[in-house]
């Protein structure tokens, strides 16, 4: 009875051993299928976070290079501007010596009279990019105008014109309306009719201005100056155009004008100082005319 107890005993011990096995190697399998998940996991994230760091290191590598090619065209820019303010001084010197010859010889009023003459022609230009922006603003046959538009054109034309006619650049005077204004003020109107048909909203506002000042100052620098001057000027493509802020100041705070924007305040003032002289000898009352003709309809 003693060895069958401890048969029993013993076949059930072996039985709980048995289990106790079943058991164990259960939890190994999911043990080691847990960590196999846990792994997997864990090299997916530190794949994405290589991708993540590659993409970083490229976009840096790439906008490194960007800089150290402005870096490298910085010098050439620099001997260009350089070289350009060295010949508008020079011009300008030559202009003040022989106004003070002119002076030391008796001549004033030959002097002031040359002098007159710098300003009416510097009034001339003027007057002619303003006609030209109005004429495109007053695009439409019922009346609409555009005058958000002008701005975003005076952003650009302000520095590529304006200020050089102003500052003596006399490569950019233009004394009578160029034979081309006319087809200028055409493709202007054609450009606003299309703004009009696709955009709700005033082009300076913030949204709006970055979307599609781009557009017009390619427009202007690439088609209207060239048909006006007859060539492409690269400086155009260089010139940092008016930011929104800056248009607006102009627009909205007149007082401000002599002190922030002094070139374009005092060509202005010769626009009316010399405005008899210019509709009668720049061709202005007919070109006006002309285009008064030529409205589009609204889209």
């Amino acid at each position: 009875m003693t060895i069958q107890r401890v048969e029993i005993q013993r076949s059930r011990l072996s039985g709980n051993i048995n289990e106790l096995n079943a058991s164990l190697r259960a939890l190994d399998r999911d043990f080691t299928k847990h960590v196999n998940t846990v792994r997997t996991s864990v090299e997916r994230i530190l794949v994405q976070l290589e991708d993540h760091h590659q993409y970083r290191m490229n976009t840096l590598q790439r906008q490194i290079g960007h800089l150290d090619t402005k870096i490298n065209e910085l010098p050439e820019l620099i001997d260009k501007v350089v070289i350009s303010e060295r010949k508008a001084d020079a011009k300008k010197i030559k202009e003040l010596e022989a106004q003070i010859e002119a002076l030391k010889q008796g001549n004033i009023a030959k002097a002031v009279t040359e002098v007159e003459q710098v300003g009416v022609e510097k009034a001339k230009t003027i007057a002619i990019f303003d006609s030209i922006l109005f004429a495109i603003s007053n695009w439409s046959n019922d009346g609409q105008t555009a005058p958000d538009i002008e701005l975003v054109c005076q952003s650009v034309l302000f520095p590529a014109v304006y200020e050089r006619v102003m500052s003596g650049q006399s490569d950019y005077v233009i004394e009578k309306v160029p034979a081309a204004a006319e087809e200028v003020v055409k493709r202007g109107r054609e450009l606003t009719q299309y703004l009009r048909s696709i955009e709700e909203s005033s082009l300076v506002t913030p949204a709006i201005w970055l979307k599609h000042h781009g557009m017009i100052k390619e427009w202007i620098v690439g088609d209207a100056l060239p048909l006006l001057y007859g060539a492409r000027d690269p400086k155009w493509d260089e010139d940092d155009v008016l930011s929104l802020d800056e248009i607006l100041e102009w627009r909205d705070q007149p007082a401000s004008r002599a002190l922030h924007f002094p070139l374009i305040f005092d060509g202005m003032e010769l626009v009316e100082r010399f405005r008899d002289e210019i509709r009668k000898t720049t061709g202005l009352p007919d070109f006006t005319k002309a285009t008064m003709s030529t409205r589009l309809e609204v889209l």
